[in-house]
């Protein structure tokens, strides 16, 4: 098995919902939720990465491991990229997986369906993708969507990342899910590039990887996970629990 190591990048600092780490779902916060989830996946070693001294107090109340990062970082990945690089044994690592920590209700068996993927020697980075059930997220600019290709079996590759509807003419679309892995030189190789023009139009920086001729392969998941980026996000999350009796 490639030995994995997954980390999740969090901050206080949520331009649109701050202290969203530490936010309570039910009695428990959305990091330690998501942690849970990385860590019942059982494909390797789970860190947080975070900036912040209240979260820090948390995880160590809670015994969760993790690696405090530069304050002022450009992004999620570039969180992760500091963190991988204060772990002492980041050499025993093959695969790199990059998990949000603001998707509380994660299916901890993608992220074993998505390991697999790199048993093919050519992937080098991956994300994941859903079909979109709700015709409103075709036209959502929130909702980023994925122009793909069969690669082989059930492996596609990315060809492009919009927040407009594309494939023009498609039949289904798919929406990008913010899961990344990357190979730890390829995530090196991804941070040390420029922000490209396409990346700054469309506010994505996976388009950075493409437009450098870097592969994003890509797995398909039934269903995009829910995801907490605004306080009316958790009111619909907590009204959802509440109907459906998921906790």
């Amino acid at each position: 098995m490639t030995k994995t190591l997954i980390i999740i990048p969090v901050r206080m600092a949520s331009t649109r919902f701050p202290g969203k780490p530490l936010i309570s779902i039910h009695r428990k916060t959305m990091i330690e939720r998501v942690w849970e989830i990385a860590v019942k996946a059982k494909i390797g070693d789970v860190y947080v990465a975070c900036c912040d001294k209240e979260v820090e107090r948390f995880l160590i109340k809670k015994k969760i491991k993790y690696i405090f990062t530069k304050k002022n970082l450009k992004s999620g990945t570039d969180r992760v990229y500091n963190a991988y690089n204060k772990i002492k044994t980041r050499n025993d690592y093959k695969l790199i997986i990059n998990l949000q920590g603001d998707m509380p209700f994660f299916n901890y068996l993608y992220l074993r369906k998505f390991q697999k993927l790199f048993k093919q020697k050519k992937i080098q980075m991956a994300t994941m993708a859903s079909p979109i059930l709700n015709k409103r997220k075709i036209l959502d600019r929130n909702v980023v969507k994925i122009a793909m290709t069969t690669y082989k079996n059930n492996i596609h590759r990315a060809l492009y990342f919009s927040r407009s509807p594309i494939p023009f003419g498609a039949n289904k679309y798919f929406e990008h899910v913010g899961v990344y892995a990357y190979t730890p030189q390829t995530l090196k190789d991804f941070v040390k590039m420029k922000v490209s023009k396409l990346e700054e139009f469309e506010k994505l920086e996976q388009l950075r990887a493409l437009e450098n001729k870097v592969e994003i392969f890509v797995t398909l998941i039934n269903k995009a996970p829910i995801s907490i980026d605004t306080r009316g996000d958790l009111k619909e999350l907590l009204k959802s629990i509440k109907i459906k009796g998921i906790l």
